[in-house]
């Protein structure tokens, strides 16, 4: 048997070289990534504030990690389709989303079923921060605050017209939510995106629009809209003299979207620190968080535990506001 002795050597090596051979293509891929642009897919129309957003994280994304990031919008069906998408992509850090609150927190409660599963599809990168949104009417309806705005809505049940990103969006979820508290009735007119609801307002196609303050503010100071509150807790460092909902006698209405990144589950752990550490760069830096504080979006970092949490979070407190509010949208 010693003759043989050798041979039965190399047959052991080579059955130890096989699997380090197969092993060694898929590390070099992963240490080469990114070879080629990187897809961020954004579930709104261009031009809304989540697109605008994106595309300044996809800027310096893309020079940080020495590949072109492409914007990918996909809206429609208050961001099922975009998440559909991420959730069929390939997980090699190659599609990734900025995105969150709509498709992990309201869709989840609204439908019973989804295409795509927010626990087994998608992977939280970062938290990118918040945004509240503002009431806006144009400027001729005959309503100068809050107040005027309810009695007119109460004198005339479903005759004010206001717009949404979506059904089931945040900014349907918000309205409805302020309809349920102040006893009043208007007809929603759903977009495929807020950025194609706001010349309709100002074209007085719509008279309500709770729409995110990024757009809506240029508007509102060329005198083009009106604007009568904000949804957050606190007033906006933008618009100062413009009141809260909650101090204008309703109080725990705080209502604000969130945006984070995503990327699809399974995705190499190499790649997905490398992207938390690189987006966390950029949600630090002074000069990106004040452009965006001067149009209501408040740059808050958290990682992805913190996303996880926050999603946790939403979940009971958005849960209990659809309930009590019997807000129910059309099934898929």
């Amino acid at each position: 048997m010693k003759p043989n002795a050798p041979a039965a050597g190399l047959c052991a090596a080579a059955s130890l070289a096989l699997p380090l051979a197969l092993m060694q293509p898929a590390a070099q891929a992963q240490q080469a990534w990114p070879a080629k642009p990187v897809r961020l897919l954004v579930p709104f129309s261009a031009g809304g504030v989540t697109d605008l957003l994106a595309r300044s994280v996809a800027q310096r994304m893309g020079e940080a990690l020495g590949q072109t990031m492409v914007v990918d919008n996909r809206p429609g069906a208050n961001t099922i389709i975009a998440y559909e998408i991420l959730g069929r992509a390939g997980a090699d850090g190659y599609t990734l989303m900025l995105e969150g609150f709509n498709g992990l927190v309201l869709n989840p409660l609204l439908y019973p079923k989804l295409p795509y599963s927010p626990e087994k599809d998608v992977s939280p990168v970062g938290l990118i921060g918040f945004s509240p949104v503002m009431i806006v009417v144009n400027p001729q309806v005959p309503a100068k605050s809050v107040r005027e705005l309810v009695d007119l809505a109460r004198a005339n049940p479903g005759k004010l017209n206001f717009g949404s990103s979506g059904i089931g969006g945040v900014v349907h979820i918000s309205t409805e939510w302020f309809m349920s508290l102040t006893g009043t009735r208007m007809t929603h007119v759903p977009y495929k995106g807020g950025a194609s609801a706001l010349p309709d307002l100002m074209a007085g196609q719509l008279q309500v629009l709770f729409n995110p303050p990024i757009t809506a503010i240029p508007q509102v100071k060329a005198g083009k809209l009106r604007a009568l509150a904000v949804s957050s807790a606190r007033r906006l460092t933008a618009m100062p003299d413009v009141p809260t909902v909650a101090e204008l006698g309703y109080p725990g209405y705080d209502a604000a979207t969130w945006f984070s990144m995503l990327a699809r589950r399974g995705s190499p752990q190499p790649i997905l620190d490398r992207l938390t550490a690189e987006l966390k760069k950029i949600v630090d830096t002074p000069a990106l968080r004040e452009q965006f504080a001067a149009q209501a979006i408040e740059f808050q970092w958290g990682d992805p535990a913190d996303v996880a949490a926050l999603v946790k979070k939403d979940l009971a407190r958005w849960g209990d506001v659809i309930r009590k509010g019997g807000i129910k949208v059309e099934p898929l």
